[in-house]
């Protein structure tokens, strides 16, 4: 009798622990992320999960990468990811032309911040193009057709006095091929991003012909991170871990810069010496230890962005963040 008790309770100890874990299981929230080759901390999150602390505890993360933001936000729109980078264009579009509800919650990448690089638009050294008036009748190469570099470039020219439909041709690359692309006169400009122009800028033959705060002004808040609304207020507390571990993600980069190079040279197939002259420098863009952002370095980019009609409407962009989701 006795032996047939002690059976039951350890039979009903062990069902208590299967539910538990089951219920675990379940509550364990999958995140779907959009990322870039740019954003290191992701790269870091995916190869460090140690340095994690909710990582497998509260939630799960699918990575996507895309080539720029313009691909990822309608990955996000069509409901194939729950959070992803963002630069203002795309971002301006899918809350007004197809009223997805958004908000950022922080900050990825800030350009020419104290020095830091910002994204530039580069001209072979011997092309005799020497400002954006320049650029009538040439190739640029972008990216993506469509994409936030397109419509930056085709701010800057129409700046210029030129029409970005008529007086310049875009025409799309990967970017790692752009500079191959400018060397062989295939494009005479092109956006850069790093790693890929501090590699390009090695030689000695290509020269900034202009930047994205020339663009827009100044510094920017360029890109974001972003989470359908949706999926934010049904999952917030597994949001708060996934950003307090991204932010554990990027201190450990700082703090292990050998390593984080070594990791980041390793995945891109890059130089290592390449990498370790810009990644996490000043020649990187800025990424900020605690994460924040200023609706004031992104609302320029808006107002410019609305005045040349390529987002339905201008608008206060303050009202979209929330760094509530950011550690206390």
């Amino acid at each position: 009798m006795q032996w047939r008790r002690r059976f039951l309770s350890v039979l009903t100890a062990c069902v208590v622990l299967c539910v538990s874990a089951s219920a675990f299981a379940q509550n364990k929230v999958k995140i779907r992320i959009g990322t870039h080759i740019s954003i290191a901390a992701h790269l870091i999150m995916q190869k460090r999960p140690e340095v994690l602390q909710h990582l497998g505890k509260s939630y799960e993360v699918e990575w996507v990468r895309f080539a720029g933001s313009a691909d990822a936000m309608p990955a996000l729109i069509a409901g194939s990811l729950d959070g992803c980078l963002a630069t203002p264009g795309p971002m301006a579009n899918a809350l007004f032309q197809t009223r997805t509800p958004l908000t950022v919650v922080h900050q990825l990448l800030s350009f020419g911040f104290d020095g830091h690089y910002d994204d530039a638009t580069v001209v072979r050294a011997d092309s005799g193009i020497n400002n954006a008036a320049d650029l009538k009748g040439k190739i640029i190469g972008v990216n993506a057709i469509g994409s936030t570099v397109e419509q930056n470039i085709s701010i800057m020219v129409r700046k210029a006095g030129l029409d970005p439909n008529r007086n310049v041709t875009f025409v799309e690359g990967r970017t790692p091929f752009l500079p191959a692309m400018l060397r062989s006169n295939k494009v005479q400009a092109a956006t850069l991003f790093q790693p890929f122009f501090d590699q390009a800028m090695a030689t000695g033959d290509f020269k900034v012909l202009f930047t994205l705060s020339d663009i827009y002004g100044g510094p920017t808040d360029y890109v974001v991170m972003v989470f359908d609304d949706k999926f934010l207020k049904g999952n917030a507390a597994a949001v708060r871990d996934y950003i307090a571990d991204y932010l554990l993600a990027v201190n450990w980069a700082f703090d292990h810069r050998d390593e984080a190079v070594k990791l980041y040279a390793e995945e891109w197939k890059l130089p290592l010496s390449v990498v370790n002259g810009y990644l996490l420098t000043k020649k990187d863009y800025l990424v900020r230890r605690d994460g924040r952002l200023s609706a004031k370095n992104i609302q320029p980019i808006i107002d410019l962005l609305a005045a040349n009609g390529y987002i339905p409407q201008k608008f206060d962009v303050a009202k979209y963040i929330d760094l509530s989701y950011l550690p206390k």
